[in-house]
């Protein structure tokens, strides 16, 4: 197997945790955090697989949203890391130094 492409499947396969992480430094809207995956070599993520897991991830409690008003344009979902959030986290760290 091509090492690009295994090293691409791990990173879609750890998508919730790369947005949790991301999600850490500050809240985001949809569009942000796709750009921001991008940035980070997280490329050909669509927002058909983003917005469904981002529903996924509030529907267990590791993410909340709210709608942001704003006066340049429509109202956009703005999504923010939980305290259930960060402990899984922070789970997922400590197992992931545990196996390296």
């Amino acid at each position: 197997m091509n090492a690009n492409k295994t090293a691409h499947q791990v990173k879609r396969s750890t998508l919730p945790v790369i947005i949790l992480n991301q999600l850490t430094h500050e809240p985001a809207h949809g569009y942000s955090l796709l750009s921001k995956l991008e940035d980070h070599g997280l490329t050909g993520i669509k927002s058909g697989t983003l917005y469904p897991l981002l529903r996924v991830m509030e529907e267990s409690g590791d993410i909340v949203s709210e709608w942001e008003i704003t006066d340049r344009g429509p109202a956009r979902k703005t999504f923010r890391i939980t305290t259930q959030g960060q402990a899984t986290l922070q789970e997922v760290r400590t197992w992931l130094r545990q196996i390296s």
